[in-house]
């Protein structure tokens, strides 16, 4: 027998101490299933349900939960053969402990609550020198030998049921090239798995405590790992069991900082959630930048400017939230979340990004002010209720008191200190926001072609109404026709956006001669491109399309790789491949069925499961004029301006993103808002702290979080 850790890395160990455990210690039902070679356990209130031998290689183990008995399962958790029992013990040991109390509805269960908090399970993982990225929605935290990997979906929608497509929690053990060959093991946890499941997950990943195996029976290559080159190599020294604390208080300093992080924390998220906020706060705040000219108030802008900042003010406010452990000075990083806006759609907007009355800087400090105002509405009264559950962090294992058990006396006296905390936090509420956001609110971005649609869904038709085609609206379609009667673009609008479509056809049988069709997610520059060769030259239009090639010059002298072949022209951007030019050239003879010679344009990306590319097809004898326009506009390398909030999260590793800067001086929109207002406003008094320029704290009552 050898002494393994870390203990992920030890394997299965042939024993029954699974079901033996549960059935023994905590009552648990038992039974095998011979003619399937599978065994049940299950709970008492026949809630938790616990098999082996299932018939999927990647959850031979199994768990279920549900909150009524017998009843379809709200979460699963799944682990592989080779898991070791002990990590699997982790998990149902948590079930049955968390759940001796009678509870007739199932209501009360730990093990039934939801949503998850990540929070312990971060920082559990952070504590143990686990190092994490972040890319698209998805943590990853990684072991610090490289043996073992976790991965968190931080988009909380999925199905309850999904356990091995898009799980909420995956575990991977072993080392990241296998050639192939699956990891030592693995674990999947669905969406609704609730918090101290994944919590007792990672304190069974972190736990340095040994675990015993038999040399014989484990895998070679994974004791190669551990340094075992042959049997007794391992270090048989006992693990370092640290002194018992000696505090005389139940909780320390810093487990108030990370209560008033998580009330500070949940105040900002529920941003989105109350009536009144943003522009209750900031309404009559002067905007910074106007204060050189004529002082105006965010509740001055023109109703489709002041729409957009308020809702940025909150995207922004939302994503700080995630750092409000630096206003206590604790560590940032055990506390991430990829929320950086609301779920609010982004209102019309007409006037172009660089002509907005306000800045970054403006939205800042507006957002800033909001999250102080904020803070401090938490009423102070409502703390007690708030924290009553949660238990203190130094006794996150489940064996200490909550907040709620305390003694009156240290009860009371540590909400005092909590709300102290809070007061103080409100007053460096510009620390969130000294940094830049990524994506930025405003936006400068390139490649054009992973940008995004845009927000100003009128600027397509200008290069046609400039030269004098005539518009008919017919419902959610707008159709457009050039003055020669042959030419003519149609828009079709909805919530997700708009399509386009220009077509040319002959005076007289009016039979269509070509065709292209933009869909909603074609960036509006190379929209606006193709509508202005539309209406640049018509005459060029009806003449016969040129060879194939003629028109991709811009692609070409673009530096895009040309992979074509006999059969096919293809061209691709060169950074990512992440754009294309493609049409089919092969004789009829060998072309597949299914397949036409139409140019096809794309970008982004698309597939199974994902919309967020775009696409452009054009008939094969398009006009090279047109061609040319679209495959000039996607190699601009001019950025584009953005708002941070619509950028396609797939695509921003692939984008270049920077804070847009305002032209100066004010455009004309600002002097003739000046003009028009005529009110001179002073500037708000200065604060006593001179570290922000929140405003002072509202009167009571403030707002309780639940």
């Amino acid at each position: 027998m050898i002494d393994v850790t870390p203990r992920y890395l030890a394997g299965r160990d042939y024993s029954n101490q699974v079901f033996d455990r549960l059935v023994a210690r905590w009552g648990w039902g038992c039974a095998d299933a011979t003619e399937l070679s599978q065994t049940f356990a299950w709970s008492r209130d026949h809630r938790f349900r616990l098999g082996a031998g299932q018939l999927d290689p990647g959850a031979w183990w199994r768990i279920a939960a549900a909150k009524e008995p017998l009843g379809p399962p709200d979460w699963q958790a799944g682990f592989s053969q080779e898991t070791p029992p002990e990590i699997i013990l982790a998990v149902a040991e948590e079930l049955a402990r968390t759940g001796t109390a009678t509870d007739w509805t199932g209501e009360s269960h730990p093990a039934l609550r939801t949503p998850t908090d990540r929070r312990t399970l971060i920082r559990t993982l952070a504590d143990a020198g686990w190092r994490s990225t972040y890319r698209a929605g998805v943590l990853d935290l990684e072991a610090p030998d490289h043996l073992a990997r976790v991965q968190i979906r931080l988009d909380p929608r999925g199905d309850r049921q999904d356990l091995m497509g898009r799980p909420h929690l995956y575990v991977e053990v072993g080392p990241r090239d296998t050639g192939g060959y699956p990891p030592y093991w693995q674990a999947m946890v669905t969406t609704t798995a609730p918090t101290v499941v994944v919590d007792a997950l990672a304190q069974a990943l972190t736990d340095p405590t040994a675990l015993q195996r038999d040399r014989d029976w484990m895998d070679e290559e994974l004791l190669a790992h551990l340094g075992h080159t042959e049997e007794g190599a391992f270090a048989d020294a006992d693990p370092q069991i640290p002194e018992p604390s000696e505090a005389a208080h139940p909780y320390t300093e810093t487990d108030l900082r990370e209560a008033a992080a998580e009330v500070c924390e949940e105040a900002l998220e529920w941003t989105e959630d109350l009536d009144h906020t943003p522009d209750g706060y900031i309404e009559d705040r002067v905007i910074p930048s106007s204060r050189t000219g004529t002082p105006t108030t965010w509740g001055q802008l023109p109703p489709e400017q002041k729409a957009l900042a308020y809702l940025l003010v909150e995207d922004m406010v939302i994503a700080a939230a995630a750092s409000t452990p630096a206003l206590f000075d604790l560590d940032p990083g055990a506390n991430l979340d990829p929320r950086t806006a609301s779920k609010k759609p982004t209102p019309p907007l007409t006037t172009a990004l660089n002509e907005l009355i306000f800045t970054i800087d403006d939205l800042k400090d507006a957002a800033a002010h909001a999250a102080a105002m904020q803070i401090n509405w938490v009423d102070p009264s409502g703390l007690a209720d708030t924290l009553h559950d949660r238990p203190i962090a130094a006794a996150a294992d489940g064996t200490g008191p909550t907040w709620g058990s305390l003694p009156d006396a240290q009860r009371e006296q540590a909400l005092r200190e909590v709300d102290r905390l809070l007061t103080r936090a409100a007053e460096r509420t510009t620390e969130l926001f000294a940094a830049d956001f990524r994506p930025a609110p405003l936006a400068l971005v390139s490649p054009v072609y992973l940008a995004g649609p845009g927000h100003d869904r009128t600027a397509a038709v200008k290069p046609l109404t400039d030269r004098g085609w005539t518009t008919e609206e017919h419902g959610d379609m707008t159709v457009y026709t050039s003055p020669c009667r042959r030419l003519r673009a149609q828009s079709t609008t909805d919530d997700n956006g708009t399509t386009w479509t220009a077509s040319f056809h002959h005076l007289l049988s009016r039979e269509e001669v070509w065709r292209a069709s933009a869909d909603r997610r074609t960036p509006s520059e190379i929209v606006v491109a193709l509508h202005a060769a539309l209406a640049a030259n018509p005459g060029e239009l009806v003449r016969p399309s040129r060879p194939a090639g003629y028109g991709l010059a811009p692609a070409i002298a673009a530096g895009w790789h040309d992979t074509s072949t006999r059969e096919h022209l293809m061209l691709d951007a060169p950074a990512g491949e992440l754009a294309s030019v493609y049409r089919c050239t092969a004789p009829a003879g060998q072309m597949f069925a299914a397949e036409s010679r139409a140019w096809q344009i794309s970008a982004g990306k698309l597939g199974p499961g994902e919309v967020e590319g775009w696409s452009i097809e054009m008939s094969e004898n398009i006009p090279a004029p047109l061609l040319e326009a679209v495959t000039a506009a996607m190699t601009d390398p001019a950025p584009v301006a953005r708002l941070g909030r619509d950028l396609t999260p797939e695509h921003l590793v692939d984008l270049v993103v920077r804070p847009l800067v305002p032209q100066t001086p004010p455009g004309p929109s600002a002097r003739a808002l000046a003009a028009r207002t005529r009110i001179v406003l002073s500037p708000p008094a200065a604060t006593t702290s001179p570290s922000t320029n929140a405003a002072s704290p509202p009167a009571r009552p403030r707002q309780q979080i639940r």
